[in-house]
């Protein structure tokens, strides 16, 4: 994780890990942040409350969230390309102008949950009701 140049404007109770490999793994927190233009590049975040924060121009390609508390969270104009997300909690979660290819989500709840005016469980239900298989 690269935050020489960051722009946070509050984090309280937050720790951080730098791991051998040169990454940062941010566990068992309450992170209250408003942050851009930072390099979160391939960091964990496992077990954290990032209920509400703001993350915007921000490189968070690669990241692994597990178990975390995102609801109510803005990410604006950042990379999520490639993150996982694992047992999050995303109600109330924002993502505008943000790059998401190859973002994984798993065992997520999506109710509610609009894509560009569109709500996904609907879309979801669509595409298994006239998915054909091939075989």
């Amino acid at each position: 994780m690269n935050i020489s140049n960051e722009k946070i404007e509050r984090m309280t109770d937050c720790t951080v890990m730098k791991l051998t490999d040169g990454n940062a793994e941010i566990k068992t927190s309450k992170v209250c942040a408003v942050v851009s233009e930072c390099d979160f590049e391939g960091c964990c975040f496992e077990q954290t409350n990032l209920t509400g924060n703001n993350f915007a121009s921000s490189d968070m390609s690669g990241c692994h969230f597990e178990e975390v508390n995102l609801s109510g969270a803005a990410f604006e104009r950042s990379s999520l390309c490639g993150a996982a997300f694992e047992g999050v909690k995303l109600r109330g979660a924002a993502f505008e102008g943000c790059d998401l290819s190859g973002m994984e989500v798993n065992d997520c709840k999506l109710d509610g949950m609009m894509v560009n005016g569109y709500d996904i469980s609907e879309l979801i239900e669509f595409y298994k009701n006239n998915h054909k298989e091939n075989g």
